[in-house]
């Protein structure tokens, strides 16, 4: 029963993970798309603050993208933390145990 019970607390973590990704991943990248056109409004207006707002912000979406899973790995761990079941299996697993679960 016990094996049962974490082969669903493990597709529940799993299937976390992905929603998170995915959805973290598009949002990265429709801001980066609206920076993209915003870019040139902002130096023609000299709003200095907001445009270094979004240089920053900006290269912190690249490199967010860039380690999408651990960054959406990190927010699982933090959401499902509640959970004792799952806080039981996360404390031990890494981002890569997570392509090793079957679907």
């Amino acid at each position: 029963m016990s094996n049962e019970n974490d082969n669903k607390t493990l597709q529940k973590i799993k299937k976390t993970h992905e929603r998170i990704a995915i959805i973290s991943g598009i949002v990265m990248g429709l801001m980066l798309s609206a920076y993209f056109f915003t870019f040139g409004m902002l130096i023609d207006r000299d709003a200095t603050a907001a445009l270094w707002f979004q240089i920053i912000t900006s290269v912190l979406f690249v490199f967010g993208l860039i380690f999408l899973k651990r960054v959406a790995f990190f927010l699982t761990k933090i959401l499902l933390g509640m959970n004792s079941d799952c806080r039981r299996l996360l404390k031990n697993m890494s981002v890569a145990d997570l392509d090793n679960i079957p679907q």
